[in-house]
């Protein structure tokens, strides 16, 4: 198994938490919501977010030909 892309599951989402039904306040425009949470069902998501582990970043020159 490479180390490079070893992934855990997903663990929320990142986007807009809006407030429940009831509750005063402005929507969280950019606010993590774990899929575990009773909020989200009231979070409109923009991205999807993983726990990544044993992962390494390599930088990647470009070249022109």
């Amino acid at each position: 198994m490479s180390p490079l892309l070893s992934a855990r599951a997903p663990i929320g989402v990142r986007g807009t938490l809006y407030p429940r039904p009831g509750e005063l306040g402005d929507p969280d425009p950019d606010a993590l919501v774990l899929y575990d949470s009773p909020d989200l069902p009231f979070a409109i998501a923009r991205q999807a977010v993983r726990e990544l582990r044993r992962t390494t970043v390599v930088a990647f020159a470009a070249t022109m030909p």
